[in-house]
């Protein structure tokens, strides 16, 4: 396959299209009686119970015994309310014998927009990664438009993608999104709200935003003898770093007062227009990390969470390299990420969530764990990236609140929740021998994955549960369908098994509410056009392989020379270099049960 990478068309009537089959009359708040549902008793026991759930104006209203509750009642309590407001919707009854019910999965991180080059990066570490993402992502210098691609793409490509990400969200059994979404300005932010109304899925926007004043430079750790290797080039560019002059960064990029101020009033602008929380739409605060963001716009972004109840979200020591920056560039803060983030007071404030936290030292975890912030773990990027394996058994142990992301479809391929349980569930058995302390796939899927989930979206009293009072975004598995045969445990199965595809197969989840709106219905999406969405998605640019070298580092000025400096920096060879230890290179230590190979990084 030789078909080079060229923009088709995505235009907002390719957006209106698939959106506009009457799902504002779809997407209504029912009244149902979920009756005889099979329901998982807790996260510890492996028991079920047989309930009826009537759900009544977005929440989960009344939770009796099996064929004990009297429709009648209420439908005469309907018929009074109809007397008085012609809108009251009728009760409607749904027989679950072969139903199970769980609350909705949270996808607790992940980036839409990355969509759009799923599949196509070949395997690289985190560092070397983001590069290829940035520069050919439809806005990249090498997207749609080439080098004008960051002015001329339409938002509506937002749009497709935040599409996509959310049906592939909604499917897996997931009723909370959380998109760090890397925008230009209100109207990205817009397309994304657009898709996720459209779809009726909980949504939390995040505008990913940063400061930095020199685009890449916060993104990769210096190398451990930059100095010396200055000193040896003498400023001549000839040890081919990453500086504007061609030499080794020395230290941290510097940050923009005019771009701080730029990033927190888009935070401002999107909050003023687009949060409505009460509809299921959140925007949420997002710095990138806190290495492109700069103590004032932390702050910042802290004093407008405060001001307006927001959410908060930020990568978080995804990798051994980001632990090496924080202790190169956060010395003034203890060298730690997570004390920079509570002296700027954005770790106390209620839904803190910390994406990967792969790295964090026990004393970390203490402070973490003291501010109620939620660490969600992207098991399948990950691994993918190289990051490392997220220590669960020492964060429980420590007290630290973990939830469940899938990232974005660059780092793992899908947003398919159900896999993301699965190999969550599997990891920590290879931490310890003693396997009474090896999770079940009730604690993974109930406890981390919905529970924790909407603790992490500060809904941790109101959701994530089968319980009276709580939100109805519930989930309905069909428990007919191949993947949750033969009986056995159907959860165990949903969270550790797999789903057969065929149309004779079953659909394994049958039904889902969001806020008591059906978004699913009989297996299929209510609110878009999915046909006429996979139509649009195939026409919209051809396969990204060129020569088989556009995605790898050495494909551009840039990447080659952050790639020779990340190496440097984790102490890898360098090709041309005779010896690795030409330099002398600082010492650091981190911690040793995040991956298989020595973690030090010596001489």
């Amino acid at each position: 396959m030789n078909e080079t990478k060229e923009y088709r068309s995505i235009n907002q009537s390719a957006v209106d299209a698939v959106i506009n089959i009457e799902s504002e009359d779809r997407l209504i708040k029912e009244s149902v009686l979920l009756r005889n549902c099979l329901v998982p008793s807790s996260e510890i026991d492996c028991s079920y119970e047989r309930k009826d759930v009537f759900i009544r104006d977005g929440l989960i209203e009344q939770i009796v015994d099996a064929q004990t509750f009297d429709l009648l009642k209420e439908r005469e309590r309907d018929q009074l309310a109809a007397d008085t407001d012609r809108t009251h919707a009728k009760v409607l009854e749904i027989d679950c014998t072969d139903r199970m019910i769980t609350p909705g999965l949270v996808n607790g991180h992940t980036h839409s927009v990355e969509h759009w080059l799923r599949g196509a990066i070949p395997p690289l570490p985190l560092e070397m990664w983001i590069f290829q993402l940035i520069l050919n992502e439809p806005r990249g210098e090498r997207g749609w438009f080439k080098e004008r691609s960051w002015m001329e793409t339409p938002s509506a490509m937002i749009a497709i993608s935040a599409l996509l990400c959310g049906i592939e969200t909604l499917l897996s059994g997931s009723t909370v999104i959380m998109d760090h979404l890397l925008c230009r300005n209100l109207e990205d932010v817009e397309a994304a709200v657009t898709a996720y109304k459209a779809l009726g899925i909980r949504c939390f926007i995040a505008p990913m935003l940063n400061d930095d004043a020199t685009m890449y430079h916060n993104y990769v750790p210096l190398a451990r003898d930059g100095d010396l290797r200055q000193m040896k080039c003498q400023g001549c560019g000839c040890c081919g770093g990453l500086d504007k002059n061609g030499c080794f960064r020395t230290k941290k990029s510097e940050y923009s007062l005019e771009g701080r101020a730029s990033m927190l009033k888009l935070w401002e602008d999107a909050v003023k227009k687009f949060h409505d929380p009460e509809n299921g739409v959140n925007i949420a605060i997002g710095p990138v990390t806190c290495f492109s963001a700069s103590y004032g716009m932390l702050e910042g972004a802290a004093e407008l969470r405060r001001k307006y109840n927001l959410c908060g979200h930020i990568h978080l020591l995804e990798t051994r390299a980001q632990a090496l920056q924080s202790k190169q560039f956060l010395e003034e803060h203890g060298g730690s990420s997570v004390k920079l983030l509570e002296k700027t007071g954005f770790l106390q404030c209620p839904g803190t969530s910390l994406a990967h936290g792969v790295w964090l030292t026990d004393e970390e975890c203490e402070i973490v764990s003291k501010a109620n912030a939620t660490i969600v773990h992207n098991p399948l990027s990950n691994l993918r990236l190289g990051s490392g394996v997220a220590p669960l058994r020492r964060y429980k142990n420590n007290g630290v609140k973990v939830c469940l992301g899938a990232d974005g479809s660059c780092s793992s391929d899908g947003q398919d929740m159900l896999e993301v349980v699965k190999i969550a569930n599997f990891l920590p058995c290879v931490e310890t021998p003693d396997y009474k302390d090896w999770p079940s796939p009730r604690e993974t899927y109930l406890k981390l994955g919905c529970e924790n989930g909407y603790n992490s979206v500060n809904l941790g009293q109101k959701g994530g549960a089968i319980r009276e009072g709580y939100l109805a975004d519930i989930c309905l598995w069909d428990l007919t369908s191949l993947a949750l045969l033969p009986k056995t445990d159907p959860l165990g199965l949903l969270a550790r098994g797999s789903r057969a595809q065929g149309a004779s197969c079953g659909n394994t989840l049958a039904e889902c509410w969001v806020n008591g709106k059906r978004v699913i219905r009989n297996g299929e999406i209510v609110g878009c056009d999915v046909k006429l969405l996979r139509k649009i998605l195939a026409d919209a640019q051809n396969y990204i392989h060129e020569d088989g070298k556009v995605l790898k580092p050495e494909s551009h000025d840039v990447t080659r020379r952050a790639e020779k400096e990340y190496r440097t920096a984790l102490g890898l060879p360098i090709e041309g270099e005779t010896s690795i230890n030409e330099f002398e290179r600082k010492e650091y230590e981190f911690p040793q049960d995040r991956t298989l190979f020595d973690t030090t990084l010596g001489k």
